[in-house]
């Protein structure tokens, strides 16, 4: 669904919103993306929601101090997920283009 909407969106933002044309678009994209690109989207998806749950989990169920403490779990799990999903994909697009060079070069 998500990979349907960001090609849905950007087909809307190049035709609808800059006038492009639908072939340009259809053109461009079926030259730049490829079939790997979509697997490691998927992949990629699945390993982040692994890691948020995983960090989410661990900090809910050893959240303590009442209220404050379930606020205080909470901004933690937001900050080292972020910085663990901005690191892992750095690594994961890295190793990616080792193993699969960008079309045109």
């Amino acid at each position: 669904i998500v990979i349907g909407a960001g090609i849905g969106g950007g087909y809307f933002f190049t035709v609808i919103v800059q006038g492009g044309s639908a072939g340009a678009f259809l053109a461009n994209f079926t030259a730049l993306a490829s079939i790997s690109d979509l697997y490691i989207a998927i992949v990629k998806a699945v390993i982040f929601g692994a890691m948020a749950a995983v960090v989410g989990s661990y900090k809910g169920l050893n959240a303590g101090g009442g209220p404050s403490g379930v606020g205080r779990a909470v901004n933690e799990t937001v900050i080292i997920a972020f910085m663990l999903l901005f690191f892992m994909n750095a690594v994961i697009t890295a190793i990616y283009f080792q193993v699969v060079p960008p079309p045109g070069i």
